[in-house]
């Protein structure tokens, strides 16, 4: 079968061959909601809406004091990386990254029109036909494996109504470097549907 395969899909075949032999014994089934995400780091094994993934980097973002994190995820089931992000304020908010977007596909024109609607505090963006309309934006800092200084960036985001899902806007650099956006539509998942089947590096 490997021999079929074009030269791309036999490396991200090789890949998840190599994700699933890494995988240490798996806690048993009935177990499996003892941990939470919280409990997760790099190496850990998760499971959630049918899928199994390898956490294979934990960052962090960091806004005004409050810290939330991102799971850099490699799929083993397609062979492709998602994103997962939780905070905890009084209960753990679990997010996951569906579509990396551009700007004409999340509904906004370009970084102008961006600008402007942060300007006004007020705006609409639609994608999938569905309205997202404008939240907060603000400085976040970017640490990479959670640590080092961390690198700053400006996050805009657009929340659907009831919050459940959102548009988000990362933008990086500044006038005299010029800028780069990167553009992602989240949905919430409720962090009980998590399983847990390896909780990784201590």
């Amino acid at each position: 079968m490997e021999s079929l395969l074009q030269p791309d899909q036999r490396r991200r075949y090789d890949e998840q061959f190599a994700a699933i032999r890494k995988m240490p014994t798996p806690t048993p089934e009935e177990k499996r909601f003892e941990n939470s995400i919280e409990d997760v780091a790099p190496g850990g094994y998760i499971r959630f809406e049918g899928k199994s993934y390898r956490c294979e980097s934990v960052n962090a973002y960091e806004r005004e004091g409050f810290r939330w994190l991102e799971l850099v995820l490699f799929c083993l089931n397609n062979g492709e990386t998602t994103y997962l992000e939780w905070e905890k304020e009084d209960d753990v908010s679990v997010f996951v990254t569906r579509k990396k977007l551009t700007f004409e596909e999340a509904g906004l024109e370009s970084k102008e029109k961006l600008w402007e609607i942060s300007e006004k505090e007020s705006g609409d963006t639609r994608t999938q036909g569905r309205t997202f309309h404008y939240h907060e934006d603000s400085a976040v800092t970017f640490f990479r494996d959670g640590t080092g200084e961390g690198t700053p960036f400006h996050q805009y985001q657009f929340a659907e109504s009831g919050e459940n899902a959102y548009v988000s806007v990362e933008e990086w650099g500044d006038d005299d470097d010029g800028y780069e956006h990167s553009i992602a539509l989240s949905e919430k998942l409720d962090p009980r549907s998590i399983e847990t089947l390896v909780t990784g590096a201590a």
